[in-house]
């Protein structure tokens, strides 16, 4: 079985960036979607702070792949 960070290496570091990003991207999100779930349950606590840790994963993780991008923009001249 191959290692996951091997599966995210790209042909250069701004593609492997971007892997981990998106990466970081569906982790915020399954994360969200986990705390909303728990939010049938119960609408405080720990299901309401999951749901916040999730967008805050997910919305730092898209913020750093437009810096990526346009870094990666910038650096391809």
């Amino acid at each position: 079985m191959r290692n996951v960070l091997d599966m995210l290496k790209g042909k250069d570091k701004y593609e492997t960036l971007e892997n981990h990003s998106i990466l970081f991207i569906c982790m915020g999100a399954v994360i969200l979607s986990s705390g909303m779930g728990l939010n049938v349950v119960s609408p405080k606590g720990f299901s309401a702070i999951l749901a916040m840790l999730g967008a805050f994963v997910a919305f730092l993780a898209i913020v750093f792949l437009i810096f990526i991008w346009l870094v990666k923009e910038f650096k391809s001249d």
